[in-house]
Parts: C-alpha cells; structure tokens; sequence
C-alpha cells in the first residue's frame, strides 16, 4: 500500500501525431575529438556528413557501452515508382567496396529532427530547405586507395580524378548502373611504389655515340621547357662519368651529379623510343637505388636530380612517386633560398652574389613551383608551396632566346595555385554561394588573360599550328589549361542544370561573368572534348612524351561521361523543340560518344604501355561501355518519339529531305548501332563531324532557337567547335529527382570537397 506507482497517462487522441522519443544530445565521437560543436544529427551529424567520416557516439564514462541515438519514425506510404530496382549482383559486389549508407535513395527521416547548429561553421548558411541524408551529402572530398593485404593506404583530394568518378558513380547509380569508382585501387600501387633491387645497382653508360643519342634527345625534348641545367656544363659532367674505367669510383659527393646522369640517359632513351625502354628502366633504377645519396648532400644538384626523378615517374604514370620527390626537392630548394628571387625587388640577401646564379636559381624554383602546382590540381593533395609568384622568375628582358615555355608554364602554375587555394583554402561556410561564384569568374578570367599572353601558334583555345618540335610543349599547357577549368567549374558539371543557372540568375554578376557561369558545365565539357582531342592527335602524331601523362585525357573521359549520363534525358526530344533541333542534338552526342571511346582507348593504351595492373585497366575502358550502356537505352526509348515528331513536322521541302536522310545515317542519329572504329576516330574525323553539324546549323539557321537562350558557352576564347558547344543540350529532369538536386551551390561546394583543415588531411597508412 505504501508503494507509489506511476501514474498511466490519459489516453491521447488518435489523430494527435505520436510523442517523439528524446534523443540523447551527446556529441558524437569525431566531433568530440576535434572539439567542434555537433548537431547530432541522424544518422550522422553534419560534420561527419561533409567530412564522410563514420559518426558514432559513445559515453565517456562508459566507452564500452555503445550508445545508439534513435528516433521513432512514423511510417509513411512508399510510392513504388520512387524506388529503386534492387541492385543486381555486380552491384551488390560493389557496394561491399566502401560504399556509404544511403548513397542510392534519400534514407527518410521526420522532418523534426533538425535543430539549429549554433556555433557550427555552417551555422549561417542560408537553406532554402531541410538537406536529407542523399548521395550528394556523402562528402567525396577525399577518397582512399587501400590494399587491405599489405595494410597501404593513400588518400585523393577533391580534385582529382578519383573523386570525380565517385560523382559520375553516383549518376551511374542513378541509372541503376554498377559504379566504378572502385577500379582505381588497382592503380596505387604502380602510381606510390617502384620495385627496385635492395642493393644499389651501377651499370656503366652507354657508349659513347648511344649515350649522345640519349643526352641529346632530352636536351632537345625535355630541357626547353624544364631548364634544369647549364648545358654544355652537364655533358661535360657526363662524358667525365663516361670516360671513368668505373663509376663504383665516384665519390658520395658528385652522388647526386651521378643520379642526375642516370635520369638524363633514362627519359632520353624512353623519349627516343616514344615509350618505355629497357635501357631507360635500367638507369632509372640505378638512379632510386642511390636516391639516399641525394638526399644526405641537400645542396643544389639534388634538388636538379629529385626534379628530375618527379619528370621521370610522371612519364611512367607513377605519379605518387613524383609526388613525394618533388616535396622533397622543394624542402631542400626553400633552405637555399631559391625562393627569395625577386625581380621587381632585388635585393643582396642571397647566398650567391653573381647575377647569373641567381637567375639560375630562380629558374629551378620555377620548375619546383609548376611541377607542384600541377600536380596538386592533379592529386588534391596538400602542397609544400602557398603561393606561387611569377616575380620569382627572370623579368622580360632577361628571358632566354627563343620560346620561353618555362615563363608560360609558371604563370599557370600561378592561377593553378589560386584554383587550389580556392577549392581547399576556405572551411564549409565560410563564403556565402555568391562569394563562391564570384571568386570563380574572378579566377575564370584570370586564366584567360593567361591564354591571351600566350602567342598564337601555342595558344591554347585555338588550334595548335606549332612545328612539330615544339608541339608536345604546347600540348602540355593546353592540356594542364583546360585541366585548370574543368576543377574551377566542376560544381556547373557536377549539378543538375537548373538548380546551377538559378542560383548564378540570383545574384549580380558583370555580364561577361554571368555568361561565363551559366555556361560552366559547357565549359568543362569543352575543355574535356579538347584534352581528348589532343591525345588522340598526339596518338595519330606517334608523340608519347615523358612530359605528358595519362592522369589528364582519364579526367576527360570523366567529363565526358558524367555530362553523357546527366544530359541524356535531355536527349528526349522535348515537345518545345523543332525537329531539326533534335537532329543537331543527336549529332552532338553521337560526336561525343565517338569522342569518350577513342579517348578512352588512347588513355588505356596509355597506361598499358606504363605497366599499370590489368584491372586498372579494364576499369578506364569500362568508362564508355557503361556510359553507352545508358545512352543505348535511352535512345531505343525515344527512337519511336523521334520517328513520330518528324511524321508530324510541317517544315519546309529541304528540312523534310534532311530528316528523311537522318534515320539513314547511323553514325549521326543511331549511334548505338554501329560505332567508328577506333582508327577512324583521329581528331581529322571529329572536325569532318563538327563540320557537318556547322553546315547543318547555318542552313538551318531560320528554325534554331537564338543563341542567347542557349548560353554561351565559349565566349572569349575558341576551345573548340564553337557553333556546336553553343547548342549543347541542358538537363531536363522531367519530373524526376536528380542527383545533388538537394544541394545549392555553396552545400555543394563544400560536398565537393574542402580540405583547409590540413590537421584532418593527413596521409594515412604504412609502407
């Protein structure tokens, strides 16, 4: 009688909606150890969500125990057309491989559980909406390569080619197609490791007309545009190496000096061959087996030879190697204050006094700057140098005679360190969207005033009319150009088309900018569409130059890919649109599937020829046969719409006599029944084709929509195809959700990948 029970609440309403459990508001373990605040959000907390970290939560006091936050979440109706058909078994097998919960459909939960983020960097981000847990919340501003056999792992940044698959997985996914983001794991261990013998190994050089050859070959292919050396300097130093009975007697002292004639003979002996040699394997391991002598004499020469091993494993696609040399012969170039150079204020502080040297120097902080730069864009690591200034190099009336590819090639490298600090310099939140689109158009038009300084055999934009000696130079900035816009721009392709252009439509631009914006995908499509169209040219041209590398035309076919399966229900004949339209459209994307596989192709050859591991292989080509997967079953849809719309057109005579000749074509408007072989499909082809798209617009022109409703997509600079870019095609939804269509530009950006917090972007792993 004494005891108290507790006492039974009323019975509540039946329509009232159910009491919500209280969660436990304890912050969840990664947010306690970096000691920022958490929503505790669910099933992640947002931090964790823009960091794709694991969010759990445990109690200090009890850290066995395992806490789970839960709610009770009233059911609701699933509509069937919104979910998805289960994943086959490939697909199955692949999400077995990373994958993040949630990646497919939008995981629902009530719409109560948002609470405001108080002191949370992205606390004031204006929302027009509640983000739920979607595809485009699993943040891949990094990604991980791991061997769980040998416990090796290496981490990508945001801008690199590996978290750009991860959003091409996720149209894929979209698309019900297996992803195949996963393939890039077979490719570390050519890209971070070297197998070379545990002793150090001194073959002799060449004789003496043989090892000319090679000297040669690179002082006329790599040293123009990598000016490491004083030339007649350097052959002497070889020829003394040459004329010894041994090089066992080489002293510990001209070790570097040695290492650096090893790699000169190594890529003029693969460069002679456009390819990789024995004799070029040969030195370059004879060179890494002495790589400890570099780096015990810090002094100038081993900066020349790291240089020289960073060109060396770029040309083999070992560009984790190259990663690690350049940093350090960076490390080693800061200690000499080869970086105090200054031409608009000189000064004596250097530790040398003649003017020559000190020009010299400046020339080989050059290389460290562009070589970085480049790579970093390339990798989405973190760099060794923060800003790069071109009044480091030699000014205007000290230039060497001749091209001077290295100042072009800095002054790059300069936008290419603002395009980083962009992408990474900023914590989610801390700009507003406009502050972001701003900065874009700024950096947009910076790197166009690059192009423009560039003469106009060289420039990129137009076609390269170079003599063939200077071509793989050209070729180079082109590429790493068109590589730098596709990264400042990758928010316009990675979101769906309308979300974009109504955020830019919001804010207030300069006109020139706006454009530029609006036609940000339009942007990267194109520069995707030019890097292929150069490796394929450099392929017809027989040119395999150890300064190109593979990791760029793999980009463009991401480009390429991602744009083919975001914009092919676009492809749908929209009823708004005439017929002959339809017809161009059709054309441009069947130039651009042709395009993806021979660049596809070129790019897997590409790393064959480097030794890269088969699967890696497998999983570059398989890019265009998942893509044309896709695009075939949406073309055999829309087949009988395309039939019907012309039976129904009232054009004139001419426009009927096209469209009764279109079906006919099957390169043109059935491209998945029959594809161009990949010999046929050379640069010349895909200018016959732009040609004929061009003929077809100006006869046409009377019954195309005006150019201003389309956006321009190329307006300052002839990246290619201008009358065919300008009528690329935008997304249609058409009713259904898209990827990212949740995100607003500035939750994108962040998604997309911002690493300023350099204390949480650490290399993880062992060796």
């Amino acid at each position: 009688d004494d005891i108290d029970y507790p006492k039974i609440p009323p019975t509540m309403d039946e329509d009232a909606p159910p009491a919500k459990r209280p969660r436990l508001s304890m912050a969840c373990n990664a947010c306690r150890r970096r000691k920022v605040r958490c929503d505790t959000d669910y099933p992640r907390c947002r931090n964790c969500r823009l960091r794709d970290d694991e969010c759990t939560t445990t109690d200090p006091k009890m850290p066995q125990v395992a806490v789970i936050r839960e709610w009770i979440v009233q059911s609701e109706p699933v509509q069937e057309d919104s979910i998805l058909r289960e994943p086959n078994d490939g697909r199955r097998a692949a999400s077995t491989l990373g994958r993040s919960p949630g990646s497919l459909s939008t995981i629902g939960r009530p719409e109560t559980i948002s609470q405001p983020l108080e002191s949370s960097p992205a606390a004031s981000i204006p929302r027009s909406h509640d983000v739920g847990i979607s595809p485009a919340q699993q943040p891949f501003e990094m990604t991980f390569n791991t061997d769980a056999q040998t416990n090796r792992i290496k981490m990508m940044g945001g801008s690199s080619s590996q978290c750009l698959m991860k959003s091409l997985d996720v149209y894929l996914e979209s698309a019900q197609i297996q992803p195949l983001s996963h393939n890039f794991r077979h490719g570390m261990r050519h890209a971070e490791e070297l197998s070379i013998p545990l002793g150090a190994s001194l073959p002799a050089l060449p004789e003496t007309s043989l090892c000319n050859r090679y000297v040669s070959v690179f002082f006329d292919k790599i040293h123009p545009i990598y000016p490491l050396f004083d030339i007649d300097s350097m052959k002497s130093t070889i020829q003394h190496f040459e004329n010894l009975p041994s090089v066992h007697s080489v002293s510990h002292e001209q070790g570097p000096l040695l290492v650096s004639a090893y790699l000169i003979l190594s890529l003029g002996a693969d460069e002679s061959s456009q390819g990789i040699t024995a004799d070029g394997t040969k030195y370059l391991e004879a060179a890494a087996s002495l790589l400890g002598h570099v780096i015990i004499m810090p002094y100038l020469h081993a900066i020349q030879a790291l240089l020289l091993f960073t060109i060396a494993y770029r040309g083999r696609d070992s560009d984790g190697i190259g990663w690690q040399t350049v940093g350090m012969a960076i490390r080693i170039a800061y200690t000499l204050g080869l970086h105090r150079h200054s031409h608009r204020n000189p000064s004596n502080q250097h530790g040398v006094q003649k003017k020559t040297d000190r020009l010299f120097h400046a020339r080989i902080w050059a290389i460290c700057c562009c070589l970085e730069k480049m790579m970093q864009l390339e990798s989405g690591r973190p760099a060794t140098i923060v800003k790069v200034d071109r009044d480091h190099m030699i000014g205007p009336d000290q230039r060497p005679p001749g091209h001077d590819f290295l100042q072009w090639h800095m002054g790059l490298a300069e936008h290419q360190g603002l395009i980083c600090h962009h992408i990474y310099g900023h914590k989610p939140g801390e700009r507003t969207a406009q502050e972001i689109l701003s900065d874009t158009a700024r950096l947009d038009r910076s790197l166009l005033s690059w192009a423009r300084d560039i003469p106009e055999e060289f420039r990129p934009g137009n076609d390269l009319f170079c003599s063939n000696k200077d071509f793989h130079f050209a070729a180079l900035l082109s590429i790493q150009y068109y590589q730098a816009l596709i990264a400042l721009h990758r928010a316009a392709l990675v979101a769906p088309t309308a979300t974009f252009l109504s955020e830019v439509t919001k804010h207030s631009f300069e006109d020139s900018s706006k454009r530029r914006l609006l036609a940000g995908e339009a942007i990267c499509v194109s520069s995707a569409r030019s890097i292929a169209r150069l490796t394929i040219e450099l392929s017809d041209r027989n040119v395999q130059s150890r300064i190109l590398t593979a990791g760029p035309p793999l980009m463009a076919c991401i480009v390429l890919g991602i744009s083919l399966i975001k914009n092919a229900g676009s492809r749908s004949m929209a009823a708004d649109l005439e017929v002959c339209f339809n017809l161009l459209v059709w054309m441009v994307l069947n130039e651009i599937i042709q395009l993806l596989k021979a660049c596809v192709e070129c790019t897997a050859d590409q790393f064959s020829k480097s030794g890269h591991n088969d699967l890696f292989i497998r999983g570059v080509l398989t890019i265009h046969q998942q893509v044309k997967s896709y695009i075939d079953r949406v073309s055999q849809k829309e087949q009988p719409r395309v039939a019907e719309s012309r039976s129904q057109s009232q054009h004139g005579t001419n426009f009927q006599a096209i469209n009764q000749k279109a079906p006919e074509t099957p390169s043109m408007v059935q491209p998945q029944r029959e594809e161009i072989p990949y010999n046929q499909t050379s640069f010349s082809s895909n200018q016959r084709l732009d040609s004929t798209a061009s003929r077809y617009l100006e006869e046409n022109a009377d019954n195309l929509p005006p150019r201003n409703e389309i956006g321009d997509m190329d307006m300052s600079l002839n990246m290619t195809a201008p009358m065919v870019n300008s009528y690329t095609p935008r997304i249609q939804s058409n009713g259904s959700e898209l990827p990212f269509d949740n995100l607003d530009v500035q939750e994108l950006w962040d998604w997309m990948g911002n690493l300023s917090d350099y204390d949480n972007y650490s290399y993880q792993g062992s060796y």
